[in-house]
């Protein structure tokens, strides 16, 4: 199925060199372009983010009583760990 498409100066200006120096033409090179973009976008939505992975771990409070907002209780969470450690 025939497509148009728009390459600005530069692009069309490389292209042309790639394919005389190759000897491939315009459209085989278009074509394989277009497989390999589509095939790398397909596996970076198949891999997930390294938000995606570890979004059960950020912020999560470890404590016993698990309470959430850990940042805003950390002198509190770290003075329990060391008086739990260190007892009087």
């Amino acid at each position: 199925m025939p497509k148009s498409l728009r390459l600005g100066t530069e692009l069309e200006q490389a292209l042309d060199r790639y394919c005389t120096e190759t000897g491939e033409t315009t459209s085989a090179v278009i074509r394989q372009s277009v497989a390999e973009y589509l095939v790398r976008r397909k596996k970076k939505r198949s891999t997930p983010s390294a938000w995606e992975l570890g979004k059960d771990l950020f912020g999560a409070d470890r404590s016993p009583a698990g309470r959430g907002n850990v940042s805003g209780r950390v002198k509190t969470l770290i003075r329990g760990k060391l008086r739990a450690k260190h007892p009087r």
